[in-house]
């Protein structure tokens, strides 16, 4: 059984990847991005210590932390953007640890992927035996993303250039899948990909 790290631009496909991966033969799969939203929720772990950090602004009526608020706050601000990280990222590293244990006493005969938008910044790669790098071209995920999300152009480029360069993810990657094709050229690269697990 081995841990899949599974790294990609966003609007480059990996939620597509994960799901034909997961046709072919069942995975364990644990979100960082997931896990990130649990997180905030009033009572969990980081929801005390990141409204001591931003403030009760980012607060909805019921006392909920409104993301997109916390968002806000932090978008640009490379200080409030590593605060926010440092509290976040310890809690994150332990649930996936946690859960990777999990899956290991309960279904130990899958494979678990491990989505994580910032698996190699933030040390995450470390619980990995191995990582995919999905890719598309920049033109294939804006328009992904621009379909997905009510988004303008200028601001899906601004949050590309927030993101780690492809270059850098593929060459920590052990395979790449290059999700800009056509599904069934993914779907062709996965299963050749999979007889080597």
């Amino acid at each position: 059984m081995k841990v899949i790290g599974i790294v990609g631009g966003m609007g480059a496909g990996k939620s597509t990847v994960i799901a034909i991966m997961n046709e072919i033969q069942p995975f364990s799969y644990i979100s960082a991005d997931l896990i990130g939203h649990e997180i905030l929720l009033k009572g969990a772990d980081a929801y005390q210590p990141i409204i001591k950090a931003f403030g009760k602004e980012i607060l909805d009526e019921s006392g909920e932390i409104i993301r997109k608020k916390l968002g806000q706050a932090v978008f640009g601000n490379p200080e409030k953007v590593a605060l926010l990280n440092t509290i976040t990222h310890p809690i994150i590293t332990t649930k996936i640890k946690e859960r990777i244990a999990y899956y290991q006493k309960t279904a130990p005969g899958q494979h678990i992927i491990l989505e994580a938008a910032l698996l190699l910044e933030s040390g995450l790669v470390d619980l990995t035996d191995l990582v995919i790098a999905v890719y598309a071209d920049k033109d294939v995920r804006v328009k992904r993303v621009m379909a997905r999300e009510n988004l303008d152009e200028a601001h899906i480029l601004k949050r590309f250039k927030a993101q780690k360069e492809w270059e850098e993810l593929k060459a920590a990657a052990d395979y790449v899948i290059d999700n800009g094709i056509s599904l069934d050229a993914t779907t062709t690269q996965i299963k050749q990909l999979l007889t080597l697990l």
